[in-house]
């Protein structure tokens, strides 16, 4: 029984996890699995949620959050194509653009390769150029890049962006008017009041920076400043004066005039003018520093202009390294008595800096809940709720369904169709996250049932099939497929992912036949779709080799893996289907692992041999190199060479120790030893003991401790056995194996009390108490039972024995059901129970009744059934 486990564990490793994926993002594999390409599905769906998010962050006006997020996916360990490469350097470099890193924008814009520097690279190229030049801007790099903008090419957020540019090229040719316009332009395409702030403080900003710098000038505007003193009138000249002697750099005198200004109280400037310089003195002395960050508070505090403390809001969200104090000024704010004008955007912009710190995800959530009740037709609540699913899956453990529950507030609010497939879809990505993949396939459902009416898919076919994968529902996800081949919106390429799926299930499933039907009939189809070579063709080309292994198909295979080889050199080097150098490298090397596993199984040992050691030194320290030692011991195994199969695993245990294919071989080591002979036993024993010692978080350290004990009682060490068995039952109590433990320890306890009554006492107790644990299977029950009874007669307790073997034989044979159910090991159990009852009956001088249970075991056609024949003969002659 373990040596088949085993061979399944073993069938697992080497044929689904190591090559599950595609080079381009999947959102979508059947079963848990290593990747082979960038991730598999729940990585997947994360990473999209993260991208989005960061997406999200920059449209709420929070860079740095967005920063955060970008960096961890590029310095995270997924393998990435270099086209989700180059997206995830573009939003990076726009986030640090929103912080006015310009420089370090354009460096992660300068490593994007060539021919991916698509849609907006060349704005956000321009905006970095112009940003970090300075007076000493190399304007014609700006103006190229600038020209080089394709419109059509970018998506609504990037609009607001390109009008800010038009306009900084617009003062560049000395045209003012039309820069005002771009300028104005910019701040009413930004949908966000947060954002529309950012904006008008970055135009602000601008016009601080690019104003004319003249002595001249600035005597000029002081003459106009002084004839006019005490009027309304003279308020554009204070302003510019402002502006032109911070040109010059007299950034002192540039606040005294202002303060001057805002003191004299015989002027004739309204609220808003006067709010309008409170802003100019904040820009001036730069949210970065005490003084400017108070001057924008006051003006936050006691303003009345809500455009002009919205900028002043934005510009001390900007600040860097102010979050807390920025946070406590919140706080003052929002505690008012009299509500702030601007609250909503204030408790939306509080949440958004609480959501970044896992130990304010309370506050987060709170503000958020205000928003909802209190603000909800507020600009951006969908981002809010969007980043707080986000935020609930960043936490540790992750909370997805806290994450499900808040895009459902969201989703019950819309009546957007659009929005609704998004939310489902988002929704359900919560749930496959929380492995609830039957949630999940609802989810996904409703909002491909609302998508139908689209020209394309929008990724949910895929996610749906995997859904419904792994639930178990391969016929469903067939009849997807199957309807995709009309339907016309699902590319072809994502019809293959889907097909690579299901093979892969079908496979699981036993139905290997079926799975390679598929498989070739997809390739057969793609032969006349004009389908150039793609990781994915090349991925299922694999797949139709091994599976053709697997079904012993061996005519023309070694040629066709041969193929594989130069098929994967035709792959482009260099575009947006390049491979990686991982993800090539990836499918070399299970390429040939697979030509030196068909080599071998096709006779050719040597050629097969030579395969495997070319990939452990070419490629050692890949998955492929590792699994090339279980294939060399499989052959080794089938052969019968049970002592070079021990060895090759237990190579592959010294050569990669922190492997996760290490207690694998040990345990395989183990059973190859044990399969030697009993002499071996104690070799297997120590064998099972490492693994246990050196892998204790292993899944398989039970099974070895399980096996280690078994290996003991063979060679009747009951005391040593019973204490392994004893370790792991209070060691695991919730396993679900605990029952097997639990029957062995009663088997070493059987053993050990030979007659002594008060030991067979606790047997039978321990016994009758296995019985009553939960979902035991059906073949278990008929042995515990059996040796339940088998220790009652040892003690002398014959009634109570035939009352336990009675109940059994009368459960397991008569309730149709459970006679139908019960498997080869529980019928040989339920016999050896039939015997002994009709043993206790022939002892007690029960004739007839003995007669009757070996009939009925004969009846039933029982193991043993010679036996209760010649008993049955042998009581007909009993007088």
């Amino acid at each position: 029984m373990y040596f088949d486990w085993i061979f399944r564990y073993r069938l697992l490793a080497l044929c689904i996890l190591p090559f599950f994926g595609g080079a381009e993002l999947w959102a979508q594999v059947p079963l848990t699995a290593d990747r082979i390409a960038e991730v598999d599905s729940e990585q997947q769906i994360e990473l999209e949620w993260r991208i989005d998010s960061a997406e999200r962050a920059l449209q709420a006006g929070l860079p740095a959050m967005a920063e955060s997020i970008f960096r961890s996916l590029l310095s995270s360990t997924l393998e990435l194509s270099p086209a989700r490469k180059a997206v995830l350097q573009m939003g990076l470099a726009k986030a640090l653009i929103g912080q006015g890193r310009y420089a370090a924008a354009r460096e992660q814009l300068d490593a994007v390769p060539t021919a991916l520097q698509a849609g907006a690279h060349s704005l956000y190229l321009a905006i970095a150029i112009y940003g970090d030049g300075g007076d000493g801007m190399d304007v014609g790099a700006f103006r190229a890049a600038l020209q080089k903008v394709e419109k059509p090419a970018l998506a609504p957020s990037d609009l607001p962006w390109l009008a800010l540019l038009q306009g900084l090229r617009a003062e560049l040719d000395a045209q003012p008017g039309k820069a005002n316009e771009a300028f104005k332009r910019a701040a009413e395409l930004a949908e966000l009041p947060l954002l529309r702030s950012h904006f008008e403080g970055l135009v602000l900003r601008q016009k601080l920076l690019t104003a004319p710098a003249d002595e001249a000038l600035a005597a000029e505007l002081r003459a106009k400043m002084t004839k006019l003193d005490g009027q309304a009138a003279a308020y554009p000249y204070v302003r510019e004066y402002a502006v032109t002697l911070y040109r010059l750099g007299r950034i002192g005198e540039a606040v005294g005039a202002i303060e001057r200004e805002l003191e004299n109280i015989t002027a004739g400037y309204g609220a808003g003018e006067r709010e309008q310089l409170r802003l100019l003195k904040g820009i001036i002395l730069g949210a970065d520093s005490e003084s400017g960050r108070a001057a924008l508070k006051q003006l936050i505090q006691n303003g009345k202009n809500r455009e002009a403390m919205g900028i002043a809001l934005q510009l001390l969200a900007r600040a860097p390294e102010q979050e807390a104090d920025l946070l406590d000024f919140l706080k003052v704010i929002i505690s008012r008595t009299e509500p702030h004008p601007l609250l909503g955007q204030i408790y939306y912009l509080r949440s958004q800096i609480a959501m970044k710190d896992p130990s304010m995800m309370d506050i987060a959530e709170s503000d958020a809940g205000i928003l909802l009740e209190q603000f909800p037709g507020l600009s951006g609540i969908a981002n809010v709720y969007r980043l707080l699913a986000y935020a609930a899956l960043e936490r540790q453990p992750p909370q997805y369904r806290a994450a499900a529950d808040f895009l459902i507030q969201l989703r019950d609010q819309s009546e957007d169709s659009e929005d609704l497939v998004e939310l489902n879809r988002l929704i359900g990505d919560c749930y496959f996250l929380n492995r609830d993949f039957a949630n999940a396939v609802d989810f996904y459902s409703a909002a491909r049932s609302r998508e139908l009416g689209a020209s394309r898919d929008g990724g949910l076919f895929l996610r749906l099939i995997s859904a419904q994968l792994r639930v178990g529902a391969v016929e469903a996800a067939l009849q997807l497929i199957d309807e995709a081949d009309f339907s016309g919106r699902v590319s072809l390429l994502d019809r293959w992912r889907a097909e690579w799926n299901v093979a892969q299930a079908l496979q699981v499933n036993g139905e290997l036949d079926r799975a390679l039907k598929r498989v070739r009939l997809l390739l057969k189809d793609s032969m006349t779709a004009s389908i150039p070579p793609t990781a994915l063709d090349i991925r299922l080309r694999w797949l139709e080799a091994y599976l053709s292994l697997e079904a012993q198909e061996m005519e023309g295979l070694e040629e066709r893996v041969s193929h594989l080889l130069a098929r994967l050199d035709s792959l482009p080097k260099e575009g947006t289907n390049a491979l990686s150098d991982q993800d090539a490298l990836l499918l070399r090397t299970e390429i040939l692992l697979l030509q030196g596993d068909v080599r071998m199984r096709g006779g050719h040992v040597s050629a097969g041999m030579e395969v495997l050691t070319q990939l452990r030194d070419g490629y050692a320290n890949t998955a492929a190199a590792q699994r090339s030692y279980l294939i060399e011991a499989a052959y080794h195994g089938l052969v019968g060479d049970f002592v070079d199969a021990q060895a090759t695993l237990t190579n592959l245990a010294q050569i990669y120790p922190e492997s996760p294919l290490a207690p694998q071989a040990l345990f395989e080591a183990a059973l190859y030893c044990e399969r030697r002979g009993s002499e071996f036993y104690p070799q297997a024993v120590i064998l099972h003991n490492d693994l246990a010692e050196r892998y204790a978080s292993d899944p398989l350290f039970y099974f070895a401790r399980l096996k280690q004990g078994n290996l003991l009682r063979s060679m009747n060490d009951f005391a040593g056995a019973q204490i392994l068995y004893e370790n792991l039952i209070n060691g695991f109590p919730a396993h679900d194996l605990r029952y097997l433990a639990e029957l062995s320890r009663a088997d070493c306890m059987l053993a050990l009390a030979g007659n002594e009554s008060s030991a067979l006492a606790d047997v039978v107790v321990i016994l009758e108490r296995l019985l009553d644990l939960p979902n035991l299977p059906l073949d278990f029950q008929a042995e515990a039972a059996h040796k339940w009874a088998f220790a009652l007669v040892k003690r002398g307790s014959l009634e109570k024995a035939k009352e336990v073997l009675s109940l059994g034989v009368s459960r397991f044979l008569l309730d149709g059901q459970e006679a139908e159910d019960l498997g080869p090991a529980g019928r040989y159990w339920v016999a050896r129970s039939m015997l002994q009852l009709g043993e206790i009956f022939e002892g007690e001088g029960l004739q007839v009744e003995a007669r009757r249970v070996y009939r009925t075991l004969i009846a039933y056609d029982l193991p043993g059934r010679h036996i209760a024949l010649s008993r049955a003969d042998r009581l007909l002659d009993v007088k």
